[in-house]
């Protein structure tokens, strides 16, 4: 076996440590023990968890890049992209209300809002969903990921499929969730640069949750 086989072996099992020891990270402590045990300092550790996970991303260089991401024209760009991805994300939202049955639709979202609901408070729901659930998600399923794979393309539409999967757990959801994956993936693939899909990711959240609240 050569140096460059050797090589590529251990960027690849690297890529899988750092896919499972983000996503372990990511869970958290509510992964682990009844979330009613830790929910009085959940937000608290959960910012100690963050910093790990940015501690970890800085050390493996996935950032040398960002300040491409803040260019105007960029910006631009990515801003159309959360647009093109609201649209299309809130199409798929009619067509899944349209053709799943009521009671599948309130039996697949149960669980989330309850959880919810019921344990976190709502202000760490908001930070959750517009800065720590962007950076976390996007590192495991499109920096990190992709580079297990040799082939892009091959990484870019696992990634969809895995992204939405997870989200969705093989339920009718998965045709609402998949055009907000594609967007998101599509914007990591364009230039490979992490630090765009999360404002993507972000911004869609964000999106949802402004028009969430108004309406």
């Amino acid at each position: 076996m050569g140096k460059t086989d050797k090589t590529t072996i251990f960027n690849k099992l690297k890529s899988i440590l750092l896919v499972f020891g983000t996503t372990i990270l990511y869970l958290g402590p509510g992964a682990f023990v009844p979330m009613e045990a830790v929910h009085d300092f959940y937000p608290s550790l959960f910012l100690v968890i963050l910093l790990i996970i940015l501690y970890i991303t800085i050390r493996n260089g996935v950032f040398a890049h960002f300040k491409e991401t803040f260019r105007l024209q960029n910006l631009l760009w990515l801003l159309g992209f959360v647009i093109v991805g609201y649209i299309l994300g809130n199409i798929a939202h009619y067509l899944y209300l349209q053709f799943v049955p009521a009671l599948d639709t309130i039996v697949e979202n149960e669980a989330t809002n309850n959880f919810v609901d019921s344990f976190l408070p709502t202000w760490f729901v908001y930070v959750l969903m517009v800065i720590i659930a962007p950076i976390c998600e996007e590192l495991t399923f499109r920096e990190y990921f992709y580079r297990f794979f040799s082939h892009k393309w091959l990484a870019y539409i696992l990634s969809i499929l895995l992204f939405t999967l997870i989200h969705t757990r093989l339920t009718w959801s998965f045709f609402e969730y998949l055009p907000m994956s594609v967007i998101i993936t599509s914007t990591f693939h364009r230039y490979k640069r992490v630090s765009d899909s999360i404002i993507v990711h972000g911004g869609y959240n964000l999106m949802v949750l402004i028009f969430h609240i108004i309406i």
